[in-house]
């Protein structure tokens, strides 16, 4: 396969290249590299310094997981208006480059519209709104355009040669260059690499394995991986998040299925072609639906969950690590009480009346008395917006159900409840703003886990039950999709009978799927089964032939080994690998999914309005690359004038 090159627009006449920059995975991870690529080496003090990037992707349009053929109903957890690929100056300093529309902006601005049904976005229907979750395709379609903008501004001291393919290894070259080795017999020399590989598959499953021909491993793209499971058969579905919406809205919109609107919610209309789906997981415990975003003035700013007094637990315990229960989790509580008593104070007497309050405990806070005042607010906000306790919400008892009817009439009250905040809003449900401190303070809890903040036992439950509790509570699906949720239990076609964590077994003829924590116990046979999670990449178990070969040469290793929760890449803060004898490879820097486990929370498209630890952390390795190259050519800037060359030529049509 031949590199489809894109020529720089101006060529440097008689510059000598200084440095070849390699590109592995061009989602908007590596989209964002390359970005930061082209703007910084487009500044004036750069102007005679070429630069040469190769990106490898057997795709080349910067959509990543993105697909721009999949069905509309398959829908953004992402409000349309908090998306946008350009970098901003609370993230990048001056070094802006460009600057362009979010995707409510872009949508907007093409004349699209939102159907009847809800998702299809096409030229009929109702203007687009700031807080629509709008369908998946469309934001393949704006990374590809985004490229595409990204190309037309390529300097012409950088020259972009993509190579449609998938590496198979990376290792040592000449010169301590690195070589990356592609699929066609190419062998590609960069002098250092960018590793954005995204969302790896695992491991293919033995297909040997009891039940093998009856499980559904991969679930994406939903459907063709459920092509095979047709009318009158049953399908055992394990968890409730957002990849078990997609297989629910497959199965039924996707075939032919509709809602219509009913009093007190919606009614499902069958097409016949639906199997029967029997929904399960771990917890028992539906996710909380997304609530609409209708707050007002600006990002949250916390009370005492700070980065600031995590340094001073660091420091007061001789910078030991932290513990999650006894440091981390007391903090997050206090300051989701904090904001539902905000709210509450707003709802009840004004913006003036909400900053009297911060102001209030703020001071608290100080003086080591928060929880006290929290105290006296939980009475006094009590009989207007509920009793609010951040551990029983995080950390619920287990319930007791008598039977299966009792187990499926609780689900369905909780989806109701929650259901009422959600439409409430941020700004309208203090509830609802109390929970979204776990969103809007991510970037303090990295301050607190990342590159080894909390102690073996804490990590190992921080990656494993403690992520969950947080994607729960508020990464949950889109309210619409849970007032569909109920329209398809009240029809039938989808059920929840067994309660927490039934058993799954393979009886040789059918899955049976079994209650564990029913008083009158509860067992049904399912045709198929699958689980709809999106698990992190696992470096032990994976399915790429690029990662595979890193581990068993040793050029990378997991981080934490010990930790069984936490499967990504060992990486150091300069996000470079760290091999199987724990010295890091310098030459290469790895983003994006891989990381998770080393740091927290990986798998997002960026976002604008504030600073963006995606677009932050290429912006911060791309300014170390190209001052490390500079430093092993000697940095001397050629002064010949620029004649025009070839016109730029983009591979995304």
């Amino acid at each position: 396969m031949q590199a489809n090159a894109v020529q720089p627009a101006f060529a440097v006449q008689g510059a000598p290249v200084a440095g070849t920059v390699g590109i592995i995975g061009l989602g908007s991870r590596g989209v964002g590299v390359l970005e930061r690529l082209v703007t910084l080496a487009a500044l004036p003090d750069r102007a005679g310094r070429r630069l040469v990037v190769e990106v490898v992707d057997p795709d080349g349009s910067g959509v990543g997981i993105h697909a721009v053929d999949q069905p509309d109903h398959l829908l953004l957890n992402t409000l349309c208006a908090q998306v946008s690929l350009f970098p901003e100056e609370a993230t990048v300093g001056a070094s802006v480059g460009d600057r362009g529309p979010n995707l409510y902006e872009w949508v907007s601005a093409r004349g699209l519209k939102v159907a009847d049904d809800g998702h299809t976005l096409g030229a009929e229907g109702r203007p687009v709104r700031p807080d629509d979750f709008l369908p998946r395709r469309v934001l393949g379609e704006y990374l590809s355009w985004f490229l595409r903008r990204l190309l037309d501004r390529v300097p012409g001291n950088v020259e972009i040669r993509f190579h449609r393919a998938t590496a198979t290894s990376l290792s040592a070259g000449p010169d301590d260059s690195r070589l990356i080795t592609l699929d066609t017999g190419e062998t590609l020399r960069v002098d250092t690499v960018f590793l954005t590989t995204g969302h790896t598959p695992p491991t293919a499953p033995d297909p040997e394995a009891p039940g093998a021909s009856r499980r559904i491993h991969e679930i994406y793209p939903p459907a063709d991986a459920f092509a095979d499971v047709t009318a009158g058969q049953t399908l055992a579905l394990g968890g409730t998040g957002l990849s078990a919406m997609d297989v629910l809205a497959t199965l039924t919109v996707g075939r032919g299925g509709r809602y219509e609107a009913v009093e007190g919610g919606l009614r499902y209309l069958p097409s016949g072609r639906e199997p029967s789906i029997l929904l399960f997981s771990r917890t028992g415990i539906p996710f909380r639906a997304r609530p609409t975003d209708n707050r007002t003035g600006g990002p949250y700013r916390p009370v005492v969950f700070t980065p600031q007094t995590l340094d001073r637990l660091r420091a007061a315990g001789g910078d030991r690590p932290l513990d999650l229960h006894g440091d981390l989790i007391p903090l997050i509580r206090a300051e989701m009480r904090s904001a539902f008593h905000r709210r509450g104070a707003a709802l009840a007497g004004g913006a003036d009346a909400e900053r009297t309050l911060t102001e209030r405990l703020r001071a608290a806070a100080d003086a080591g008395t928060l929880d006290d005042e929290l105290t006296a607010l939980d009475v006094e906000h009590a009989e207007r917006f509920g009793h609010f306790d951040p551990q029983e919400l995080l950390f619920p008892d287990s319930a007791e159900f008598d039977s299966a009817d009792a187990y499926r009439k609780w689900y369905e009250e909780r989806l109701r409840s929650d259901l009422v905040e959600a439409r409430l809003g941020l700004g309208g449900s203090p509830t609802k703003a109390g929970l979204e401190v776990l969103r809007d303070l991510r970037d303090v809890v990295r301050h607190a886990v990342d590159f080894g903040g909390l102690d073996e036992h804490s990590h190992n439950e921080f990656y494993g039950s403690f992520t969950a509790t947080l994607n729960r509570s508020v990464t949950g699906p889109q309210l619409d999709r849970h007032e569909e949720l109920l329209a398809l239990l009240e029809a039938g076609v989808v059920s929840v009978p067994f309660g927490p964590a039934p058993r799954v077994e393979w009886d040789g003829t059918v899955w049976r799927i079994s209650s564990t924590r029913l008083g009158t116990g509860h067992n049904a046979p399912a045709d198929w089964l699958a689980y709809a999670t999106s698990g992190q990449p696992d470096v032990e178990a994976t399915g790429s032939p690029l990662l595979a070969d890193l581990v068993a040469s040793g050029r990378i290793r997991r981080h934490r080994p010990g930790a069984l929760s936490s499967r990504g890449a060992d990486i150091t803060a300069d996000q470079h690998p760290v091999a199987a004898d724990g010295r890091p490879d310098r030459k290469v820097r790895v983003l994006g999914p891989l990381c998770e486990g080393a740091t927290f929370y990986n798998h997002y498209v960026p976002s604008p309005g504030g600073p963006n630890r995606a677009l932050a952390d290429a912006h911060r390795c791309v300014t170390a690359v190209l001052a490390e190259l500079d430093a092993a050519t000697g940095a001397e800037t050629v002064t010949e004038t620029a004649t025009e060359t070839a016109t730029t030529r983009s591979p995304v049509l």
